[in-house]
């Protein structure tokens, strides 16, 4: 589990009596990507708002080798996760780059500015 940066094993989320995601069991890798892809009302957002802790779930929920399960959205956010909504027009006023100095506020400005370089170098289209 050391290699993978999010673990994830039997999910399940509910929402009161009906149960949205149903033992959904991944691992990201460290410095990996990965995409949820389904139909509308497959239960993409549900699993993406468990991993946050906006909907409650059960099963095992690992970031950085840490137990998400009884961490609070705040301390998740903490700990390095957070949620982009998909609304299209959010921060539709902002230019890219101060978008993605917004999503990584936290981190203080040294390291905004850093990671942003970062940014740039795996998407030069965003520069």
């Amino acid at each position: 589990m050391k290699d993978h940066i999010l673990h994830i094993a039997n999910l399940t989320a509910s929402y009161g009596s009906i149960e949205v995601v149903h033992g959904v069991s991944m691992k990201v890798p460290e410095g990996g990507l990965i995409t949820v892809i389904g139909a509308n009302g497959a239960g993409k957002s549900t699993l993406l708002n468990s991993i946050m802790g906006l909907v409650r779930a059960t099963g095992e929920l690992r970031f950085g080798g840490q137990s998400l399960g009884p961490l609070a959205t705040e301390k998740r956010f903490a700990a390095g996760i957070c949620l982009v909504p998909e609304r299209r027009e959010l921060f539709s006023d902002l230019t890219v780059e101060d978008n993605l100095l917004l999503g990584a506020f936290w981190r203080g400005r040294e390291a905004r500015l850093a990671k942003l370089s970062d940014v740039f170098a795996r998407f030069p289209r965003l520069s």
